[in-house]
């Protein structure tokens, strides 16, 4: 027969590890958007507070699924809403994007993240054309214009993946219309 006792402990300890991804990961996508919401809104200072609380979730996840990597699948999503928030913090406060090494993480969520990050830097164009700031704007639309290019050039396969180029560009066309209609009234005031 077999171990039933034995099965029943790991099994446990699998649904418990599983449970932890799970809540890990909820909070960890909860912080992304307060970190990407504060950014949009110029508080820094509650961005880095957010980040660091991430920070220590995100290392809780990878460590998790080291350990368990059969719930390395519940995690992604989670780490690709990291790289998203992380590459708006980097844009903003250092006016780059972070590396694949500096994130620790996986191509994928890597990939994936700084592709959904290009929508939330297209809100924060919108937030700065609002406040007349044009410059921000076609800064932005230059580097989500590079995003893409080099997306494409990584030739990817996954069909997600490839939805999420053309997420980038239709960002991009998103932009390029507010900016379009910007101008237009900026002419008019002169």
């Amino acid at each position: 027969m077999i171990e039933t006792e034995k099965l029943k402990i790991r099994l446990r300890e699998l649904e418990n590890a599983k449970d932890e991804v799970i809540e890990t990961g909820i909070k960890v996508n909860r912080l992304s958007k307060s970190v990407i919401y504060s950014l949009i809104r110029d508080d820094l200072e509650s961005a880095r507070k957010y980040i660091n609380e991430m920070v220590g979730l995100v290392n809780k996840l990878k460590d998790l699924i080291n350990k368990y990597p059969m719930y390395y699948n519940n995690a992604v999503v989670s780490l690709q809403e990291y790289a998203e928030a992380m590459a708006m913090w980097y844009f903003i406060t250092e006016n780059r994007l972070p590396t694949l090494d500096e994130l620790g993480i996986d191509a994928e969520p890597y990939i994936n993240g700084i592709a959904d990050f290009t929508g939330e830097l297209s809100r924060k164009a919108t937030e700065e054309l609002i406040k007349n700031n044009l410059d921000f704007a076609l800064k932005v639309k230059k580097v989500m214009e590079e995003i893409y290019l080099d997306l494409l050039n990584l030739e990817p396969r996954d069909y997600e993946m490839r939805k999420k180029v053309d997420y980038v560009s239709s960002n991009i066309n998103w932009l390029n219309e507010k900016i379009f209609y910007k101008t237009l009234n900026i002419g008019k005031s002169t």
